[in-house]
């Protein structure tokens, strides 16, 4: 009967530890979760503030680039980025010229240029364009044919005595480039505002003038 008794007392004495231990490991867990949700909220928080950090800064890329314009990069770029951005280089661009490594900054302008050779083929080429269309306005307004030549004074157009040079005056009957260039000096000190004032270049008398006048515009 006292071995029953025992073994009762023993039972009920560890069904109470068990409980005991349970709830104290209860306790524990619910005391430990409100630690790991800050936790978790301070890594969330990392995370955001390193995110706001990622500034981006505007430039303007142009040049000898497949697509200027301008763009958003991030602030801590740098140039070959910003070029890379904008298409990347064209076959003709210098990028011996420009400092691919640089850092941008806000408001920055990147101009990439082209080589030499490409510049001085696109300016001789601008250069023949515009002798060529000289000589053509040049032959249109004033004919081709040379003063004192035998010309046909009836398909010559009226030169304009303010404005045409000395080569263009040239094309007046009578009128060799010394004589020209006095109407051109001439002129220098004051417009003619008719044929009649042509009689104020050395040269040029009355005579002359009345050869002059039917060819003569003032403008």
């Amino acid at each position: 009967m006292q071995a029953k008794s025992k073994k009762l007392i023993f039972i009920a004495v560890l069904l109470t530890g068990c409980i005991i231990t349970s709830l104290v490991s209860t306790n524990d867990k619910a005391k430990a979760l409100p630690g790991g949700s800050s936790l978790l909220q301070s890594a969330q928080s990392a995370v955001t503030s390193k995110t706001a950090q990622v500034k981006t800064v505007r430039v303007q890329v142009s040049g000898a680039v497949l697509e200027p314009g301008i763009y958003d990069v991030p602030a801590s770029c740098r140039v070959e980025e910003a070029i890379a951005a904008a298409g990347g280089l064209t076959e003709n661009a210098d990028s011996e010229r420009v400092n691919l490594v640089r850092k941008v900054r806000d408001g920055m302008q990147i101009r990439v240029p082209v080589k030499k050779a490409a510049r001085t083929s696109r300016t001789q080429r601008k250069s023949a364009q515009a002798k060529s269309g000289l000589g053509e306005s040049a032959s249109k307004k004033y004919g081709s044919a040379k003063a004192g030549s035998g010309r046909n004074n009836s398909m010559m157009q009226n030169v304009r005595i303010n404005s045409a040079s000395a080569r263009e005056l040239q094309q007046l009957p009578g009128i060799g480039p010394a004589l020209a260039q006095r109407i051109v000096e001439t002129r220098k000190g004051g417009r003619f505002t008719s044929a009649d004032d042509l009689l104020r270049v050395p040269g040029i008398g009355k005579a002359k003038l009345a050869k002059l006048r039917d060819y003569v515009e003032v403008d």
